[in-house]
């Protein structure tokens, strides 16, 4: 019995076409943000996640993590920039479609055995019926953890990351609203912050 379901899946996996890897990533964004009131940045952060389709991941005094949908995760240097400036930025991407292809082409393999071991088991003698009924519970619990890291990795390409960590800094907005350089790549690397006189808190 065991060497005719192992058959079986060779067949079912040999005879599925092969498919070609789509573009799908993962997106963290790390942000270093210096404000003069922490209460006021956080408050703020939270309030533009809600606003835009995102949520909060997690909060404190000092950060801030945000899930936020891809199309408005530029938006948030605008929100940091109401209330302080930018110190430092990084954005990581991770290309998981090689991933996903793999899981779905597993998904589709492991359902379409789960459809020939299901007629099986309707035509299965009293002797086999338990065997059969060990590898049907096997195959439902591996689809199932498939499913479960495919949609994983879909919210994580739908809903970006966002890590702000918050620095206080006296007068932190008043100075990135005089300092601000018409270059947005050079505000982004918080250069204005070296104009400061004082020392972080």
């Amino acid at each position: 019995m065991k060497r005719m379901i192992a058959l079986i899946a060779l067949c079912i996996f040999y005879a599925l076409p092969v498919l070609a890897g789509e573009d799908a990533f993962t997106q963290e964004y790390f942000y270093d943000m210096y404000a003069a009131e922490r209460e006021k940045a956080v408050a703020r952060l939270r309030s533009f996640a809600a606003e835009n389709g995102g949520y909060v991941k997690f909060y404190s005094n000092t950060k801030v993590v945000l899930r936020m949908p891809v199309a408005g995760v530029q938006r948030i240097r605008d929100v940091i920039l109401d209330t302080g400036y930018i110190g430092d930025e990084r954005i990581q991407r991770t290309d998981v479609g090689e991933t996903l292809l793999d899981l779905r082409t597993r998904l589709k393999t492991k359902e379409t055995l789960l459809a020939s071991l299901y007629k099986i088991f309707d035509d299965a003698q009293v002797q086999q019926t338990l065997e059969v009924e060990k590898e049907l519970g096997k195959v439902v619990m591996e689809i199932e953890n498939i499913k479960g890291r495919i949609a994983y990795l879909e919210d994580r390409i739908s809903l970006a990351e966002l890590t702000i960590s918050i620095n206080i800094r006296p007068g932190a907005k008043k100075a990135a609203v005089l300092m601000r350089s018409r270059w947005e790549w050079i505000n982004s690397l918080g250069i204005e912050g070296l104009m400061f006189s004082g020392g972080w808190q």
